[in-house]
């Protein structure tokens, strides 16, 4: 499997959770000097998830392609996430690869608030998601995206 984002914390322990079950990966990371983990049946590359040529390599013949990919809280918005997924996505079907998994973010659609309790739940989240992450909420595009391809395939 080939996990994108491998050098963050959910990438790593995804990367370490999958060599554990016994999974050949290739863990994906612009910073490949700087991944922690080391294993007989892991793959580290540096590779830019909006680099097609880069994601096409690291895709081909694989049984599953997951993404962890993450990018820091800023005040420029942030295109990564959809415009890496539509990355993975071209090459995978390019290679006609099916399995893809994501993690996302826990502030999106259909079930933007959590069951924290009026505070939490009206002052704190809208504050993080609309002030601090502005611009990690505010990508509606891959929401849209991955809606659009999950009802073309059923």
């Amino acid at each position: 499997m080939t996990i994108f984002g491998a050098n963050g914390p959910p990438g790593r322990l995804l990367t370490g959770q999958a060599l554990a079950a016994g999974h050949r990966v290739t863990a994906v990371t612009r910073q490949p000097h700087s991944f922690p983990l080391h294993h007989d049946r892991l793959d580290t590359v540096g590779a830019d998830v909006l680099a097609p040529v880069a994601v096409d390599a690291v895709v081909a013949e694989q049984d599953a392609v997951l993404s962890t990919l993450g990018v820091p809280a800023g005040k420029e918005p942030i295109s990564t996430y959809s415009r890496g997924v539509a990355t993975i996505v071209t090459a995978m079907t390019r290679h006609q690869e099916r399995r893809l998994a994501v993690v996302s973010s826990s502030g999106v659609d259909p079930h933007p608030y959590s069951e924290g309790g009026l505070l939490f739940n009206r002052v704190l989240l809208p504050y993080v998601t609309r002030v601090l992450g502005k611009s990690l909420y505010d990508n509606p595009a891959l929401l849209h995206w991955l809606r659009r391809e999950a009802l073309a395939k059923s």
